[in-house]
This record gives C-alpha cells, sequence and structure tokens, in this order.
C-alpha cells in the first residue's frame, strides 16, 4: 500500500541522513553542513513554491535570545543558521523556534508527485505531543507577522513526540503542496483534496493546522451550518475519517461540535 511504501522511503532517508552526517563529521563545519542542508533525499527534483517577500526583520538581531520556559539562551547551531541561508528565511524566524522548542532544528521533508521524498523550503522541530497545541498556537502568533506558517507535520502517538513545521508565505494551501497531500488509495488526487478545502473555506473558514501526504487537519473558525450533511459529505470525500476515528457519522458531529476540528485521513 502507499503508506508502506512510504514509511519505508522515510527510513531509507533517514538511514541515508544519517550516514551523511557521520561521512562529513571529519571536515570543516561549512561543508558538513552544507551537504546536508542542500543535498535531497531522493533525485527526484523539488517543484519551486511560490511566496511573496517576508517583512523585514533587522540585521541587528542576536543569534540568541533567552527562553522563557528554561531560562536558558536559545542558541542557533551552525546547522540552523546554513539552513536559513539556504533556504532564505529571516533567521530570526529560526531564533523564535528554537526559544520556544529548545529542539534540533532540521530541513523541512515534503513528497512530490510521484510519492518521493524532497528537500522542502521549510524547517521543522520535534515537540512533546502534550505541548504541541500551545507551541503551535505561539509559533502562530509570533510567525504570522513575518509572514511564516507553522504546522503541524508528524504525530507519533507511540513516541509522544509531535513535528511542528514551518514554511514561507501566507498561503495556507502551500502547506498542502509541498505535503503533496492526496488520497490516492481513494482515487483521491492532490488537486481534489484542495479543490474540496477551498469550496469548504468559502462557506466555513478554517486555518489548516497540520498537513501529511495522506491527511490534513483543520480548524473551523466558523462551523457548517448543518454539520448532518457536512459529517455525511466528509465521510463520502474521506471514509477513514470517520471509520477511523469517531466510528460513525453522529460521532464526527459530536466532535466537530467538541473541538472545533477535523482530522480527514485516506490510509
Amino acid at each position: 500500500m502507499k503508506s508502506i511504501r512510504r514509511q519505508l522511503i522515510k527510513t531509507l532517508a533517514i538511514a541515508g541522513t544519517a550516514l551523511l552526517f557521520m561521512g562529513a563529521s571529519n571536515n570543516n563545519v561549512t561543508s558538513s553542513v552544507t551537504s546536508s542542508v542542500t543535498g535531497t533525499v531522493t533525485s527526484k527534483p523539488t517543484t519551486s513554491v511560490v511566496s511573496k517577500p517576508t517583512g523585514s526583520v533587522t540585521s541587528s538581531a542576536t543569534t540568541s535570545v533567552i527562553s522563557r520556559e528554561t531560562g536558558t539562551p536559545a542558541v542557533l547551531s551552525p546547522y540552523a543558521e546554513e539552513v536559513a541561508r539556504t533556504i532564505k528565511f529571516d533567521r530570526q524566524v529560526l531564533v523564535i523556534v528554537k526559544e520556544e522548542t529548545q529542539e534540533h532544528i532540521q530541513r523541512l521533508i515534503g513528497y512530490d508527485e510521484n510519492d518521493f521524498q524532497i528537500m522542502a523550503p521549510g524547517i521543522v522541530v520535534s515537540v512533546p505531543r502534550d505541548k504541541t497545541d500551545r507551541v503551535l498556537a505561539l509559533l502562530r502568533l509570533k510567525l504570522a507577522p513575518l509572514n511564516y506558517i507553522p504546522f503541524i507535520v508528524e504525530m507519533n502517538a507511540a513516541l509522544r513526540t509531535d513535528k511542528i513545521g514551518v514554511i514561507k508565505g501566507p498561503d495556507q494551501y502551500e502547506i498542502l503542496r509541498i505535503m503533496h497531500t492526496d488520497g490516492d488509495d481513494y482515487d483521491i488526487s492532490h488537486q481534489d483534496v484542495l479543490d474540496r478545502l477551498k469550496e469548504w473555506e468559502k462557506c466555513c473558514p478554517f486555518v489548516i493546522i497540520g498537513a501529511g501526504s495522506s491527511w490534513v487537519e483543520i480548524e473551523f473558525k466558523t462551523l457548517p451550518r448543518d454539520l448532518k450533511a457536512f459529517a455525511e459529505e466528509v465521510h463520502d470525500f474521506a471514509p477513514d475519517t470517520v471509520d477511523q476515528g469517531p466510528g460513525t457519522i453522529e460521532g464526527l458531529i459530536r466532535e466537530l461540535k467538541r473541538t472545533n476540528r477535523l482530522f480527514l485521513v485516506w490510509e
């Protein structure tokens, strides 16, 4: 199945990245960082992502800031500094992410139309699962004025660790384009997902808070008026959303009312 193939590709990519770092350990800092930052996971080229220029951030921004949570300086590593230069991110964005998480910053991994992993124009950081919502909310608040969008990239219940990615630009649908979200196992194309969500957004505005290659989570600002009809449409479009989640249409309606969130999944 597609999900199994993705997991295999991901495992091989992680192993390859680890070997890359080991092989570069004897070189100077700049060369080892650059090779891991700019190298692609596969030979498939990444599609360029178009985004508007970001708001200016003063060049006098310091390398470190004091974390509110730990009281320790949030210092960017040489690797993180090189990532910022390579993907043309305002370095202050990485400082903010480091401040709120105190975790290592890595390159974001996306998918192309052939389901191969690619190095994407963004960053990613791990966070404890019980802090994900709080960290995501803080990052959205702090990064929105700088024209950057944070979102959940991965949820790992077993390890109790999630990953939050950050991309540049005002268009939240770039999240889905970078992750190339689709429901391929149900013949739901990437474009189908984009079109359906844009259609829903016209009547019930929402924020995309997370996405992967076969799932997307949204948080409604305004719930659909006819929740029963909407829930039935969701089941038709993404059956696993109901079948692997609340189990029934009625359960999905209760979940929507309780959380204002919808987790669409095709597996």
